[in-house]
């Protein structure tokens, strides 16, 4: 990267997009960062003394030409030097056309915009690990093969658009984090996730069983680590057609070890020790299966909703995986944390939240 740099930023309003910004905007060689946002109300956050280097852009992925009008396009396509794609609609839960409207063709969009800035030598995708669906084992960084299946809706939108942006661009990167669970080692939750909900379902006694095997993991990241990894792959030259994990890799926690310092985490709670909860038993994907189909025969509706809601995210645990983190452990000279280094502190914090905070 060239001093005066410019960046073209999407999901700048949302956890990790802001996160992107703020580290483009303290590199002293970035000349602008434009980040793309329906509601420009929404981008405050940013330091003052960075303000005036952020230039909103009224538009919507969802619009042809994003929305965007034709003298800002013009200015756009003169001034723009790189791409930085977070934007995505990340429930797991979603039909397949709702994911596809913002992850598949939100993307197909931005392409179709971009495809006339001549001065673009960097577009960087935000994808995830998940999008290697159920595949299991050991999965290389330079693997770029697209699984069986997928689990979900999102997994699937997300692989995708990887396959629309290496269709159509040379100059490509594309990242894939991993579920990201707090925002840093001290543990603090600025956004429920998936995880969050299925750790409040334990909490409240609705998690009696989860599938898993004896070489299952949790690979999850903070927030800090991939913004500044997606910080560092836009400004850094040379890594062009690239794939790169930002994943916890090696210092992801076997699901065994994850559970019991959940219980003991929750077991710091006054309200948890009162209700005597034991811990999830661990089965086999096909007895989880059996699991889900008794709970909707015989369970109260409060039991079924739970357990739907942990449908769409923890069989990815029955697919047991070890991302590869070599290539971007060397790009960043660091690892991501190891999981066990914050989930204690995360679960702790998650536990002792309001009520409110935990359900949002």
């Amino acid at each position: 990267m060239t001093d005066g740099s410019s960046f073209f930023v999407t999901g700048a309003t949302g956890l990790i997009g802001r996160r992107v910004v703020d580290e483009l905007l303290s590199d002293t060689r970035v000349a602008e960062v434009f980040v793309l946002a329906r509601d420009v109300r929404r981008l405050g956050g940013v330091r003052v003394a960075d303000a005036r280097r952020l230039i909103p852009v009224r538009g919507d992925l969802m619009l042809e030409g994003l929305g965007i009008d034709i003298a800002t396009q013009r200015h756009l396509a003169r001034a723009v030097t790189g791409v930085v794609h977070c934007a995505a609609n990340t429930s797991f839960s979603q039909a397949l056309e709702d994911a596809r409207a913002i992850n598949r063709d939100g993307t197909r969009r931005l392409l179709d915009v971009t495809a006339g800035w001549k001065r673009v030598d960097r577009w960087l995708f935000t994808s995830s690990a998940f999008v290697q669906g159920d595949r299991t084992g050991f999965v290389p960084d330079d693997d770029n093969r697209m699984p069986a299946s997928w689990l979900n809706a999102y997994e699937q939108s997300k692989a995708e658009a990887e396959t629309l942006i290496r269709a159509q661009r040379t100059d490509w990167v594309i990242a894939r984090p991993s579920t990201i669970v707090c925002d840093d080692a001290a543990g603090t939750i600025t956004q429920v996730n998936a995880v969050h909900r299925a750790l409040r379902l334990y909490f409240g006694g609705l998690a009696a069983m989860l599938p898993g095997t004896d070489d299952s993991t949790l690979d999850v990241v903070t927030t800090d680590y991939v913004a500044r990894g997606l910080a560092h792959m836009a400004t850094t030259p040379g890594l062009e057609r690239q794939t790169f994990h930002l994943c916890a890799g090696k210092g992801a926690m076997p699901l065994d070890e994850l559970l019991d310092l959940t219980h003991s985490a929750f077991r710091r709670s006054p309200a948890w020790c009162r209700k005597g909860i034991a811990r999830p038993v661990r089965a086999d994907l096909a007895t989880y299966r059996v699991f889900e189909r008794a709970v909707e025969d015989v369970a109260s509706e409060r039991v079924k909703a739970a357990v739907r809601a942990l449908g769409f995210f923890v069989p990815q645990l029955a697919y047991p995986k070890q991302f590869c983190t070599a290539r971007t452990d060397a790009l960043l000279g660091r690892r991501a944390p190891a999981v066990r280094e914050f989930w204690t502190n995360m679960v702790a914090a998650l536990a002792g939240a309001p009520q409110g905070r935990l359900a949002a």
